[in-house]
């Protein structure tokens, strides 16, 4: 996907989530400025919305003709930048081939794998090999590495440290911002995702890092976000379900999650933070005991 591309179809995402919460200024500027893009992006985003038949004119005053829907939205995989792209591919891979703790991985056939470049799935390794998820051997090959018990209690301590300071920041963004219109999106995602539990509970690993990467890009850190993209990873690699009660422990984390979700809709900081806790301290159980079980 050309960067331009991916850069409109965000910002179109992003102005609908806006508008679901009322907020559609009143000039090309001010939704310029809304959307940190140049008048000329915005001009296209009202003209797309007129194409699809939201807006009665690509100018202002804008006129809605109907309420927006899911189908108004490009989906998340036309959004993702390439290395979302492939930290997605990557979880669902370890989540569906369960490669054990010491498996031995080669960058030519990941690149295949992914179709990506060796140099592209080289510098997300790297990137992984911060956190001792993987470690570099000769040869370009790289090895999965298993944790101890002290290394998922470090990690739940980090986590929990940045998890927590995200949901105070989210209580500063302004009622009108486009967060709280992405909040009501992925709420209605959990919802719709548990409906159909059955034959799409693979999907909630992608739904899980999405849903964290939302509350950490709330303080505005990009640390905060680089470590979420590598945690998901590592948690969900250990996590590497049995059948047995599988759907039930991820009916519970979508629980969890739409308790914290109606939390930070209800303004409510002290639910919100209670929430996350009980929802870090599952986590932090089904790691420690997928360490166990290797």
């Amino acid at each position: 996907m050309a960067r331009s591309d991916q850069k409109f179809k965000t910002s179109f995402n992003t102005w609908l989530d806006s508008v679901a919460v009322g907020n559609c200024p009143e000039s090309i500027s001010g939704l310029a400025r809304l959307l940190g893009v140049s008048r000329t992006l915005a001009r296209s985003i009202l003209h797309r919305a007129r194409e699809i038949g939201l807006i009665a004119e690509d100018s202002f005053p804008v006129v809605f003709l109907r309420k927006t829907t899911k189908s108004d939205y490009f989906s998340n995989a036309d959004i993702r930048s390439l290395e979302e792209q492939l930290e997605t591919d990557f979880m669902m891979w370890l989540r569906t081939t369960q490669p054990p703790p010491g498996s031995r991985l080669r960058e030519a056939v990941l690149a295949r794998q992914f179709g990506v470049s060796n140099t592209t799935i080289r510098e997300f390794l790297i990137g992984l090999s911060r956190f001792g998820f993987i470690r570099k051997e000769p040869q370009r090959s790289w090895i999965l590495e298993g944790f101890t018990e002290q290394y998922a209690l470090e990690l739940h301590e980090v986590r929990q440290m940045f998890e927590t300071r995200a949901i105070s920041a989210i209580f500063t963004i302004p009622k009108e911002a486009p967060f709280w219109g992405k909040m009501l999106r992925i709420r209605q995602e959990h919802i719709q995702l548990r409906k159909e539990i059955d034959t799409r509970f693979i999907e909630f690993s992608e739904l899980d890092s999405r849903f964290h990467r939302i509350l950490n890009a709330a303080t505005g850190n990009r640390f905060m976000d680089g470590f979420q993209d590598s945690i998901s990873l590592i948690f969900h690699f250990h996590y590497r379900w049995s059948n047995k009660n599988q759907v039930e422990r991820i009916i519970l984390a979508i629980r969890e999650h739409l308790e914290i979700i109606d939390a930070i809709l209800d303004r409510n900081q002290i639910g919100a933070v209670k929430a996350l806790e009980r929802h870090l301290a599952t986590a932090h159980q089904t790691f420690v005991a997928s360490i166990h079980r290797d």
